[in-house]
């Protein structure tokens, strides 16, 4: 009786199990196709900046792809994307009448990401560190401007801007303003290292295995989601309130071009921590929050604009982590501003 009982409560749960897979299956598709209302062809037009094609050649021989446009000789302002991201971020951007009417603007694909070359250089031995990205916009910057120049740098992008000054560069001497939309200034766990409560050292080790797993190219090609409903829903996770689903298919295109190389690589950027080089930032800074930002919370930009001496904060209320999609006309409008009082 008792190993009857047993069979049952195992076939049992084997149903709840197989129940549970069903309805999540479900709930998924009910998510992304009904209630988000995601067509993959949604927002085809929002694509990278049409304009003149350079290729940049950075530190290791990476190739960096930019696009320029806007007013030919007018003051340059360079615009850097985040991870698994690409230039096409900056669509709304390239194309605002007053930005490009005033300014001369810069979009690049950063390493691993659109036309530009591979995460881990050439030969397959640079880290992708902030300070690697870092790297690559100064060589943007010396390559492709003249005078002064403003750099905004969304997520990823925004690190690149501020590891500016924890690397041996000139190009940094140019840079007349920064504006750094939903970034952070470090992805470390501070003060888990072997410390904290027992529930936050089972995290870390977690977290710990969890790098090792994404870091794994093979490993990443075989369980990323395609253009598939999780993969929607993934997307859907970046934004904030009521969001586009022109936006969310547009961030999904981004992600299915990204190469799963660049996805393992990017567990280098695990362990950045620029804290020590907020005080060091000599320019004014432009520092842009959203209220609904999962991947780097307002709380992060408010410990960016304490420490760096010259920086203001602007909080776009229900706006997640994708401003320039989301909130591009408010963007677009500070970048102006700020552009037009420090060039």
């Amino acid at each position: 009786m008792s190993d009857a009982r047993s069979t049952g409560r195992v076939a049992r749960g084997l149903a709840a199990v197989a129940a549970g897979a069903v309805a999540g299956a479900v709930v998924e598709e009910v998510l992304a196709r009904r209630v988000l209302r995601v067509d993959a062809h949604a927002g085809a037009d929002i694509r990278p900046p049409d304009g003149e094609g350079r290729t940049i050649t950075s530190f290791d021989g990476t190739a960096i792809h930019t696009t320029t446009v806007g007013r030919r000789g007018a003051p340059p302002v360079i615009l850097a994307h985040g991870i698994i991201e690409s230039s096409a971020i900056w669509h709304y951007q390239a194309r605002d009448s007053v930005l490009a009417d005033r300014y001369e603007l810069i979009v690049y694909d950063a390493r691993g990401h659109g036309g530009s070359g591979a995460a881990r250089g050439p030969r397959g031995t640079t880290s992708f560190t902030s300070q690697a990205h870092a790297r690559d916009l100064a060589a943007v910057i010396e390559a492709a401007t003249s005078g002064p120049v403003v750099v905004v740098g969304h997520s990823m992008g925004g690190m690149a801007v501020q590891a500016l000054w924890d690397v041996a560069s000139s190009a940094r001497e140019r840079v007349a303003g920064a504006v750094l939309v939903n970034t952070t200034f470090t992805a470390e766990l501070a003060g888990w290292r072997g410390e904290g409560s027992r529930p936050q050292r089972a995290f870390e080790r977690i977290e710990d295995l969890g790098q090792r797993v994404i870091g794994s190219e093979r490993i990443v090609h075989r369980l990323r989601p395609g253009r598939s409903d999780l993969a929607m829903l993934g997307a859907r996770l970046v934004y904030g309130r009521a969001p586009s689903p022109a936006h969310i298919a547009a961030s999904v295109r981004m992600y299915d071009a990204t190469p799963s190389a660049t996805i393992a690589a990017s567990v280098d950027l695990a362990t950045a921590d620029l804290h020590h080089v907020l005080p060091h930032i000599d320019v004014p800074v432009l520092v842009v929050a959203g209220t609904h930002d999962r991947i780097t919370p307002a709380w992060l930009s408010d410990e960016i604009t304490a420490r760096i001496p010259a920086a203001e904060l602007v909080v776009l209320e229900g706006c997640g982590h994708a401003a320039p999609f989301e909130r591009h006309e408010e963007l677009n409008g500070l970048i102006a501003k700020f552009c037009e009082r420090v060039l």
